[in-house]
């Protein structure tokens, strides 16, 4: 894959299929796939954007991106939005642009 290619997403049910499967190096998620929109937000957090940001991008309120957010992390085992980002990176669930 090359820079200038579109951003892709490994399928939903690929990677993220069952609550108990690990992923490499950061434990068990709590929680089933990432939602749709769950992966907008990380998308968006990939791009450095803050909560604020997202929510007007997505037509959403704050507290609602900090909700996903959330959620983000539990389901991926992240202590963080850059760790997020990185375990999601290292999984293909998206790709640098």
């Amino acid at each position: 894959m090359t820079n200038n290619q579109i951003e892709q997403t490994v399928p939903f049910g690929e990677l993220l299929e069952t609550t108990d499967e690990k992923l490499p190096e950061y434990g068990t998620r709590a929680k089933g796939r990432l939602s749709k929109r769950e992966m907008e937000v990380l998308i968006q957090i990939k791009e450095g954007l803050r909560n604020p940001e997202i929510a007007a991008n997505l037509g959403l309120s704050t507290k609602t991106v900090e909700n996903h957010v959330r959620s983000i992390l539990q389901k991926l085992g992240a202590k963080n939005r850059t760790e997020a980002v990185v375990i999601a990176l290292k999984n293909s669930l998206i790709m640098l642009n």
